[in-house]
């Protein structure tokens, strides 16, 4: 306080009663020396009305948001107090999440693929740290052939799940089956890492494989052998036998693969990714007899597992003769088993295209189509058979249909475009799309030999020796 002046009197503030009635949030008094009337705001009751009324505000809108996701959306587990303290509105995230995922599985089963994607995405957003949703968003993706998005989806969980053995295995699972080499070395060298998690550096060889085969795919065999002399003690590995065999093939070096697959094999008759390797090099190597046999005890110790039956069917692709009865048989109990997993349904597409087996082919695609899948794939599928099976004609029917509906899709196979072109006596146009490929895969050299094997695979030596010739 100010000291008080000699002789004068200190300020007094009082009330008139002439003054106008006093307000809860004012009052009229006499302030100062000369006394002067004037208006004083009671700030404290002003702010303590305005914080009740803002309050119970928030409270109507909390109480309202939570009974229009309980009893509206009729979303289950969702608290009121989750919803009123804004710390715990989280939980409220993850049940609106789960509640999503659930619906989004029902949807599946139903066969409304379409909103169970939609519906799926909907529930990483809302809850982006359930991995179960992630899992299953990315494994629909995958089984609609949209495989850029389910590497996308994995890939957008390293934010979140990185420490998840669970989400590890899936990304290498899932970038091994659709090819995403690249993005395999990526997510294992440098997103992982950048989290802390350093899979190479483990105990655990199965990313590493992982990480070799990636390296095989994208960089060629000299660069896969010199990372795998990087990790010592892998040749003593079975589960390595199969790839560094495929390592073996692509320096041709074939006899070594298949002497390293035998003593694998024999070191391991139980292990099925051996005993799959096996009869691939034997058939690719033409032992068409020891493939037969070999398959045959696949199946036999394997008889429920999807290679197994895979590899009994191409063994005895001739389907003549003693082939065809146990042909027919095997197929059967494919189509049985796996009817309702298109991923699976793929994979024998893709050997009735490179075998030329236009029935199953078409089978398999019309089946696609009933079950309100993306029929694309199966489609191409249906013309490679056609064109290994020798019917131009129709193949090229087919593909001019394909080319008006799905021209954007048929991008990815303009391989099988050059084949039909060829086929059909436009040579020309065959080698313009070569042409095309060619400066496509200038600087991918791995896809280039796999177009070239794949030319060969159907028949088709001049392209593949115009595709693997150097550019000038």
């Amino acid at each position: 306080m100010s000291p008080i002046e000699p002789g004068r009197p200190p300020a007094i503030r009082v009330e008139d009663p002439s003054f106008p009635r006093a307000r809860w949030w004012a009052r009229y008094v006499v302030d100062g020396d000369p006394p002067q009337q004037r208006l004083v705001f009671r700030l404290g009751r002003i702010l303590g009305v305005v914080c009740l009324s803002c309050l119970s505000v928030y409270l109507a809108l909390a109480t309202a948001l939570w009974g229009y996701y309980g009893y509206y959306r009729k979303i289950p587990d969702v608290s009121w107090a989750d919803v009123v303290v804004l710390p715990r509105f989280s939980r409220v995230q993850a049940a609106i999440g789960a509640h999503y995922f659930s619906e989004a599985k029902r949807l599946w089963d139903n066969k409304n693929y379409a909103q169970a994607i939609f519906t799926a995405r909907a529930a990483v957003v809302k809850s982006p740290r359930n991995l179960d949703a992630r899992l299953f968003l990315a494994g629909c993706w995958q089984e609609v052939f949209r495989f850029d998005e389910a590497v996308r989806t994995l890939r957008d969980g390293i934010e979140f799940s990185a420490a998840d053995a669970r989400l590890q295995k899936a990304i290498v699972g899932t970038c091994l089956a659709c090819g995403r080499f690249g993005d395999l070395l990526e997510m294992l060298r440098k997103d992982l890492p950048a989290k802390g998690v350093r899979l190479l550096e483990g105990r655990e060889p199965v990313y590493r494989l992982a990480e070799l085969r990636a390296v095989l795919e994208t960089a060629g065999p000299a660069e896969a052998e010199r990372v795998a002399a990087h990790y010592s003690g892998i040749d003593e590995l079975p589960a390595a036998a199969p790839l560094l065999a495929l390592i073996d093939w692509d320096s041709g070096r074939r006899e070594a693969a298949f002497t390293r697959l035998q003593v694998a094999r024999d070191r391991e008759p139980n292990d099925p990714s051996i005993q799959d390797a096996y009869v691939d090099t034997a058939l690719r190597i033409g032992k068409s007899d020891e493939a037969r046999a070999a398959s045959q005890s696949f199946l036999a110790a394997f008889p429920d597992l999807e290679s197994a039956q895979l590899r009994f069917l191409e063994a005895h692709g001739s389907r003549q003769g003693p082939d065809k009865a146990p042909w027919m048989d095997a197929c059967t109990r494919f189509l049985v088993r796996f009817r309702h997993r298109p991923e699976a349904l793929g994979r024998l597409a893709s050997l009735a295209s490179s075998q030329g087996w236009p029935d199953l082919a078409y089978l398999l695609y019309q089946n696609s189509l009933q079950d309100n899948l993306t029929g694309f794939p199966f489609a191409v599928y249906y013309v490679g058979s056609l064109v290994k099976a020798g019917d131009f004609r129709e193949a090229e029917s087919v593909w001019h249909d394909l080319s008006l509906r799905n021209s954007q899709q048929l991008v990815s196979a303009s391989y099988l475009g050059a084949m039909v072109a060829w086929g059909t006596g436009h040579e020309s146009e065959a080698l313009q799309i070569t042409q095309q490929l060619q400066q496509e895969t200038a600087k991918d050299p791995t896809r280039r030999l796999r177009l070239v094997e794949i030319f060969n695979l159907f028949g088709f030596p001049k392209i593949a020796d115009e595709l693997g010739r150097p550019q000038s």
